[in-house]
């Protein structure tokens, strides 16, 4: 492609078209996978939220235990 001066103006308006149209499909294509980058996040963040949770419960139960047993001491 790097003797544009040979092809016709016909030629031409057709490659602009089928560039344009590959362009459009690609910008498509990156739009679709930073979408599901987005709801992998989203999903990991609702995981380690859960799991956080979980540790809270965990630490807040060790704590009512220890002061169960310090009162038990007393």
């Amino acid at each position: 492609m790097s003797n544009l001066q040979v092809l016709t103006t016909e030629r031409l308006n057709k490659l602009i078209d089928e560039t344009q149209t590959t362009l459009v499909e690609l910008k498509a294509e990156v739009a679709r996978r930073e979408h599901l980058k987005q709801e992998h996040e989203i999903n990991d963040l609702d995981h380690h939220m859960m799991s956080a949770e979980l540790n809270l419960t965990g630490i807040k139960n060790f704590i009512s235990y220890l002061l169960e047993q310090s009162k038990k001491k007393s």
